[in-house]
C-alpha cells in the first residue's frame, strides 16, 4: 500500500457497482444483484447495492443481509416468546414459505441502511482503511466533486495490506 496510492486507484467505478432508486422493491434489488454477479463473474461479487433518490443523491446502502432481513416473516421478529426459546419459530411458520414473495414487494428504502461515512476519491488508501475499521463497515462510497464516483471494499484494501505484509509470497 504505497503512500502515493489513492482511493480512486482501487475503487470500483459507480458504473460497475450495482445501484438502484429507493422505490425499487427487494425483488428488483435481488434481480440487480444476481445480474451483476453474472456480469462481473471473477472480477467481484456484489454484496451490496447503493440506493439513490430521484436527484441521484446517495440515500443508503442495501446489503445482502438487509435484503434477507427484509423478507423475514413476522414470526421470526423478536417477541418475548421467541426471545425465551428461538426454536419456537419453527413451530410458528415456514421461513421460506409463500409469504416471502409478498415481502419481496417491500420498497428497499424500508430496509436499507443509511450511509455512515464516505471517503474522498483523492484520499490516501490508508484513510479509507482507517474509516472502515473505525466505523466497522465493509464498504465505503467514494465521493468526487460532491457526487458518488464508486465504492471501495475492505477486501480490496486487505489485498493491498497483504501484499505489503507478504511481499512476493503467494
Amino acid at each position: 500500500m504505497a503512500n502515493d496510492k489513492k482511493v480512486k486507484d482501487l475503487m470500483i467505478p459507480l458504473a460497475d457497482f450495482p445501484h438502484i432508486p429507493y422505490w425499487f422493491t427487494l425483488r428488483q434489488a435481488m434481480a440487480i444483484v444476481r445480474e451483476a454477479v453474472g456480469k462481473f463473474e471473477g472480477a467481484f461479487e456484489p454484496r451490496a447495492v447503493l440506493v439513490f433518490d430521484e436527484k441521484y443523491q446517495l440515500m443508503g446502502i442495501l446489503t445482502l443481509r438487509n435484503m434477507i432481513k427484509g423478507l423475514e416473516p413476522s414470526f421470526l421478529q423478536e417477541t418475548s416468546l421467541v426471545a425465551m426459546d428461538p426454536n419456537l419459530t419453527v413451530l410458528m411458520g415456514d421461513l421460506l414459505g409463500p409469504n416471502m414473495r409478498t415481502a419481496s414487494q417491500r420498497p428497499v428504502n424500508e430496509v436499507m441502511c443509511p450511509i455512515q461515512v464516505t471517503v474522498d476519491a483523492s484520499a490516501p488508501v490508508a484513510k479509507a482503511l482507517y474509516l472502515m475499521i473505525q466505523e466497522n463497515v465493509g464498504f465505503l462510497p467514494v465521493m468526487q466533486a460532491g457526487k458518488v464516483a464508486g465504492m471501495i471494499r475492505l477486501s480490496d484494501l486487505f489485498h493491498e495490506v497483504a501484499q505489503l505484509v507478504l511481499g512476493d509470497q503467494a
